[in-house]
């Protein structure tokens, strides 16, 4: 799976660096481009109660993990 993150960055870099014709605007940077919604998502496996899928942002599932080990310590 690196070598996927590694070819984008490549790609990346190289479309960063190349000449653009005159008169288009410069690409717009990641961190301008409107956060799409992400939400949070809890998935329990009904035939096996162990296992629990999370998905979502990075805080909030790590949020969503701290819940759960407050609720099993309850």
């Amino acid at each position: 799976m690196i070598h996927h993150f590694a070819r984008a960055l490549a790609i990346r870099e190289s479309a960063r660096h190349a000449p653009r014709p005159t008169g288009q605007p410069a690409p717009m940077a990641v961190a301008n481009q409107p956060a799409r919604p992400n939400p949070l998502r809890i998935r329990r496996d009904p035939q096996d109660t162990r296992r629990t899928v999370i998905t979502g942002r990075f805080a909030d599932v790590c949020a969503a993990l701290d819940r759960l080990v407050e609720l099993e310590a309850a």
